[in-house]
């Protein structure tokens, strides 16, 4: 398990790459909101390199106030970290 201020990251190892975007209700109360920024995640990760491990990223409250760029170096930061 690895945090950054907008993140919490669950990784394992495995034999191919899936990631998943979790947007909790709790912090994002539409749904219009909460796919929004799931979307965002799983485009920002299209783009990237990203290696050989299954990975749950949730965001916490803290992303409401993100810019793309941030939401985009978190992961980044969180992708290189567990490796």
């Amino acid at each position: 398990m690895f945090s950054t201020p907008l993140f919490l990251f669950y990784a394992q190892k495995s034999s191919q790459g899936q990631y998943a975007f979790v947007a909790p209700k709790g912090v994002f109360k539409r749904a219009t909101k909460r796919n929004e920024f799931r979307r965002l995640g799983y485009n920002i990760l299209r783009y990237m390199k990203t290696g050989q491990q299954t990975g749950i990223f949730i965001y916490k409250k803290q992303a409401l106030l993100a810019t793309k760029e941030e939401i985009k170096n978190n992961i980044s930061y969180l992708l290189q970290k567990s490796v």
